[in-house]
C-alpha cells in the first residue's frame, strides 16, 4: 500500500512525480544509498521507499537473517569478554536487547526525524551504553576480510554510523555471522559457533556532511513530491509503479 499518490510517471526525465504522505525516516541503509555509498540501492529506489512507491520483497536471506539476529545477539552476550575484550575500555560488559519494534512504533530514535531507523542492540560498559551494536548475516565471506585480517566494509560502518551519531556514541560492535548455503533454507536449526561468527569493534565516521547533503537530498525530492531519475537497474521497480497504478 502507497504512502505517496502517483501523479505522473514521465519517462524523458525518468522520473516519477508524486504526493507525499508521512514519509519514512532516512535510516542508516537508506542514507548511504542517498550518498551513493550503498551498492544495492540507488537514489530512484530509496526515494521509492521512503515515499511508499515500493517495498523491497522479502527473500529467504532476509526471513533467515530475522530469525539468526537474536541466536546471535545471545551468543556474543555470553561471549562478550572473549569477543570484545577490553577494546570498549575495563569493566563489565554486556549485550543489551533493543527495544522490541512493537513497542516504540518500529523506530528508535523518534525525536530525529527526518533522520531515524532502528538498532540490532547495544554494547553495555558498567551499565552505561558504550557502542552500537550491529548484526549481520553475510554469505560473502570474502568481503569481511582482506587476506587473514577480518575487516568492515565501509558502506556498512557509514551505515551505522549514523545510530551512533543519534544515539551520542563513539564504537560500533559488528557481529557478523557466516551461515552456510542450507541454513538459509533451515535457519531456525542454525547455530552460531567460533567458526561462523565474527566480532569487530570500528569508530564511527563523522556524518555532519552526510546528514547535510542528505537533508539537502530529502529537501530536493521527497518534499518537492519528485524522484532522482531512475537508472537501467530501476526499470522493474518503475513497471511495478506503472502496475499498480493501473497504467
Amino acid at each position: 500500500m502507497a504512502w505517496a499518490e502517483v501523479e505522473d510517471v514521465d519517462d524523458d526525465r525518468r522520473i516519477v512525480r508524486f504526493v507525499p504522505h508521512k514519509p519514512k525516516k532516512i535510516t542508516g541503509s537508506r542514507i548511504a544509498a542517498i550518498v551513493g555509498q550503498n551498492e544495492y540501492a540507488s537514489e530512484f529506489k530509496v526515494a521509492c521507499d521512503i515515499v511508499g512507491l515500493y517495498r523491497e520483497p522479502e527473500t529467504k536471506f532476509t526471513i533467515a537473517g530475522n530469525v539468526m539476529e537474536p541466536k546471535i545477539r545471545e551468543y556474543l552476550r555470553r561471549n562478550a569478554d572473549r569477543y570484545i575484550g577490553t577494546a570498549l575500555g575495563e569493566g563489565k560488559l554486556d549485550v543489551i536487547d533493543p527495544v522490541p519494534k512493537e513497542e516504540c512504533g518500529y523506530e528508535h530514535f523518534p525525536n530525529a526525524a527526518p533522520f531515524g531507523g532502528m538498532v540490532d542492540g547495544w554494547v553495555d560498559l558498567d551499565g552505561k551504553h558504550t557502542a552500537v551494536l550491529e548484526i549481520k548475516t553475510a554469505s560473502d565471506r570474502e568481503k569481511w576480510f582482506d587476506g587473514e585480517k577480518e575487516i568492515v566494509p565501509s558502506n556498512y560502518v557509514m551505515q551505522t554510523s549514523l545510530y551512533c551519531d543519534l544515539s551520542g556514541l563513539d564504537r560500533i560492535v559488528f557481529a557478523i555471522a557466516f551461515p552456510e548455503e542450507p541454513d538459509y533454507d533451515d535457519p531456525e536449526s542454525w547455530e552460531p559457533n567460533e567458526d561462523n561468527v565474527i566480532v569487530r569493534v570500528v569508530e564511527p565516521v563523522p556524518m555532519k556532511d552526510y546528514k547535510s547533503q542528505a537533508l539537502a537530498w530529502y529537501d530536493k525530492y521527497i518534499k518537492k513530491g519528485i524522484t532522482p531519475p531512475w537508472t537501467m537497474d530501476d526499470t522493474f521497480i518503475v513497471d511495478e509503479i506503472l502496475k499498480n497504478c493501473g497504467y
